[in-house]
């Protein structure tokens, strides 16, 4: 229900009520506002954005916080005296409340044993050095096939298929005729050319066996089917005959594959490569059996890189004895390397030993034939280690470090209260480390906590920092509205 206001009322009190509101917003608008800090003068500065400088107070043109007042003061140098000069030589100083309200904390640098971790995902794969076609050397009709579906073990010497051929049953007579005649000629002429063993050498190229030969030349009387026998002991992958087929020369009957050593491919960064050598050991895990651990090791590092996924694949061997790793499965990998105190990677223990670098697995401490495929075994380049202890690196805490991406800096503790800002040359983070490489002395206290705000003191003192490497004109090292004292040489202690 709307409100009425009688008009007479309206009409004694309007007028005084407008004149109220009027003075109200006079006073609100018009009243003297209170003039931020203006003790100490100098340069005015904003916490947020270091780099606004003013002569007056205000407000930061960027945020729109107050600005907060800097007293100029000179830095604290040590010319020549420190081990860490030279690079910024200017120094801050915290009272022991600033340090307690920033909770600093530090940390030595010592030496550990350091690794690095590269971890990924591949694709199991099959051995391709084991691995058969089984072709057809005749042409004929396939009558029977023993090993009849994918999947199949089979032996080496175990029989596949049996195939009638005409051209085996010509061969066979032809050479059981020249074995007769040249039988009763022998001591007439006994220089006379052998036509049996021309005959002889077409049965074995057909893969007939001398035992086999033999047998029908005892029996004196040709078979009509040719046995073809597995070449290797293995699972057959792939069966592309059925019985009652006509097969030509060259066609392919069989793939069989040996298990027992499968690969797995890895794609590797090229970021990462640096990391990855011959020989080195990777451990592998399933997702069907994530408590199973399989150890491999790296066997060829292919030399093109994939420029749309700037890649390189990797082959890694592994033994596969229980038959858990299966062609076509997805593993995770982990490479686990040592670091050196140089900050490269440590030697695999292969340098020096002689390696086959179709079958890596076959490793001789002196010259020698692969047992495998025959070919001599080849020289693994560099020195072994000379121990097998993991060198003892020289690392600073992840969280001391400061980075930007290009740069990384560490705020060194120079006596209690007084910190020092240090670039030092660092290697790749390996787990919750960086190795040193230069830069930092074993035993120096770097802050490991609080180095952000330590940051921002120095850059709103206008030293530099990790963001202004060169500093920021106007410098000192006052910092106000932030609960941190700071004090500096050659100034009294401030404090907000």
């Amino acid at each position: 229900m709307a409100i009425r206001f009688p008009v007479a009322w309206l009409k004694s009190w309007g007028i005084p009520l407008a004149l109220i509101a009027a003075a109200t917003c006079a006073v609100i608008v018009f009243w003297p506002r209170r003039e931020a800090n203006t003790a100490g003068g100098g340069i005015w500065t904003c916490s947020m954005h270091p780099p606004i400088r003013m002569d007056h107070p205000g407000r930061c043109p960027i945020c729109g916080m107050d600005l907060i007042p800097v007293k100029e003061v000179k830095a604290e140098t040590k010319t020549g005296q420190d081990e860490h000069a030279g690079q910024f030589p200017a120094r801050l100083e915290l009272s022991e409340h600033a340090r307690m309200m920033a909770r600093v904390g530090t940390t030595k640098v010592q030496r550990r044993p350091l690794f690095h971790e590269l971890r990924t995902v591949g694709k199991i794969d099959f051995d391709e050095t084991r691995m058969k076609q089984i072709a057809s050397r005749i042409k004929g009709r396939v009558d029977q096939v023993f090993a009849d579906f994918p999947g199949t073990q089979v032996k080496q010497g175990d029989h596949l298929v049996s195939i009638y051929s005409p051209d085996l049953v010509s061969t066979q007579e032809e050479f059981l005729s020249a074995a007769r005649r040249e039988q009763g000629q022998r001591n007439v002429l006994p220089n006379l050319p052998s036509l049996s063993q021309s005959a002889r050498r077409r049965l074995q190229l057909w893969g007939i066996t001398d035992e086999q030969i033999d047998d029908i030349l005892r029996r004196g009387q040709a078979d009509t089917h040719l046995t073809v026998f597995a070449p290797i002991g293995g699972t057959v992958i792939e069966k592309m005959v059925r019985a009652g087929k006509y097969v030509e020369e060259g066609e392919t009957l069989y793939t069989i594959a040996d298990l027992g050593h499968i690969w797995l491919i890895l794609e590797i960064f090229e970021s990462d490569l640096p990391w990855v050598k011959f020989g080195q050991q990777v451990q592998v895990t399933l997702e069907s059996d994530p408590a199973a651990s399989f150890t491999g090791q790296v066997g060829f590092v292919e030399p093109v890189l994939n420029e749309q996924t700037r890649t390189v694949r990797v082959r890694v061997i592994l033994r596969n004895d229980e038959r858990k790793l299966k062609p076509g499965m997805f593993a995770q990998a982990l490479i686990r390397v040592q670091i050196m105190p140089g900050g490269g990677p440590a030697p695999t223990g292969l340098e020096g030993k002689f390696v086959c670098t179709m079958h890596p697995y076959i490793v001789s401490e002196q010259a020698a034939n692969c047992s495998v495929c025959e070919m001599p075994l080849e020289k693994v380049p560099g020195e072994p280690a000379a121990t097998t202890e993991p060198p003892a690196v020289l690392a600073v805490p992840a969280e001391a470090v400061l980075t930007t991406g290009r740069r990384q800096l560490v705020y060194v503790e120079q006596k209690p209260g007084v910190y020092q800002l240090v670039e030092p040359h660092l290697g790749s983070r390996a787990g919750d480390y960086y190795p040193v490489l230069h830069g930092l002395n074993e035993g120096d206290a770097v802050v490991s906590r609080g180095s952000f705000l330590l940051d921002s003191q120095f850059q709103i003192s206008g030293k530099a920092s990790l963001l202004y490497p060169d500093g920021i004109g106007g410098g000192g090292s006052g910092h106000a509205g932030h609960g941190m004292e700071t004090k500096a040489k050659g100034t009294q202690e401030h404090k907000p």
